[in-house]
């Protein structure tokens, strides 16, 4: 049987918290074409990302991340495999990972890094954070919010 710090070290290992640490320090983009915020209600992580956009793919990618080692994680994932993707191939991976967090199968192709919080899996109440950047990527698409 395993204890509650047993399943957090499985949730925390050294290897998420590296990755995170990529996005501890925010990214600002001197002149994005759209920028968004999204906030988390349940536990008050903050995402805000800029993009600037060519022919309707992100030529590149600003953030600033108020939020868990989870969410920065995503934010990580996200800095090395947005750029030159749509909107649609963005929102497919994150629909893949919400999928994956529901017990589908992990993001698949640039987003495949997505796999390491397969053990947040059972933690449902971490779900929101982790799918924070692609909601705030969503947003700053959909409502295409000048800075």
């Amino acid at each position: 049987m395993t204890t509650d710090d047993d399943a957090l070290l499985r949730v925390y290992n050294q290897e998420l918290l590296a990755l995170s640490a990529q996005a501890e320090k925010p990214i600002h983009l001197a002149e994005p074409d759209v920028m968004a915020r999204a906030v988390s209600p349940i536990c008050g992580s903050e995402v805000t990302v800029e993009l600037t956009l060519k022919n309707g793919r992100v030529a590149s990618f600003g953030y600033e991340v108020e939020a868990c080692a989870l969410t920065r994680l995503v934010v990580a994932v996200m800095k090395k495999a947005i750029v030159g993707k749509t909107r649609q191939d963005i929102a497919q991976a994150g629909d893949e990972l919400r999928g994956m967090l529901e017990g589908g199968p992990p993001p698949t192709g640039d987003w495949a890094g997505l796999k390491i919080l397969i053990p947040v899996i059972e933690y449902k109440s971490r779900h929101d954070s982790i799918l924070l950047p692609f909601e705030a990527t969503e947003k700053a698409f959909k409502e295409g919010s000048q800075p």
